[in-house]
């Protein structure tokens, strides 16, 4: 189907995925681009039958049906059988998970670990006595934990 194009013209086609898509005759493709794109059917009018799209290049998709394995035959794969272990084998303990300690408190002071919140700082610091409430609250975490030292 062959049509005269006008520049700026609007125009409805369809991209080589199928797609539909409006452009406008001038911008972005010139009626030139437009008319080399659609004698190569790259482009096609709506109204015109899609192109079948070429299989694409790799691998293709398996087609071949998936065979059951026969229960009779002997050469199929058989079911997996599995010694006990020794008993002295069994009880030994596997790997034990790794025990991270950031700090460790001060047994028995109530110190919080350093990777508290910066309220239980707070309170630590209150109780030591070094500082009100207020005043703590206005420090730094980190100034808390050097003033507790």
């Amino acid at each position: 189907m062959s049509r005269e194009l006008k520049d700026g013209e609007e125009i409805r086609l369809r991209g080589s995925a199928g797609a539909p898509f409006m452009t406008t005759v001038g911008h972005p493709f010139s009626k030139e681009a437009i008319e080399r794109r659609l004698g190569t059917k790259e482009w096609t009018w709506p109204d015109e039958d899609a192109p079948e799209q070429p299989e694409p290049d790799g691998p293709k998709p398996r087609t071949e049906s998936k065979s059951k394995p026969d229960p009779d035959a002997e050469s199929g794969p058989q079911p997996r059988t599995e010694l006990l272990s020794e008993p002295d084998e069994r009880d030994e303990p596997g790997p034990q998970p790794r025990q991270e300690i950031v700090s460790s408190p001060d047994s028995g002071s109530g110190r919080p670990p350093v990777n508290a919140q910066k309220s239980e700082w707070i309170d630590y610091v209150v109780r030591q006595g070094k500082a009100s409430r207020e005043d703590a609250a206005n420090f730094t975490k980190a100034d808390l934990i050097d003033m507790a030292e």
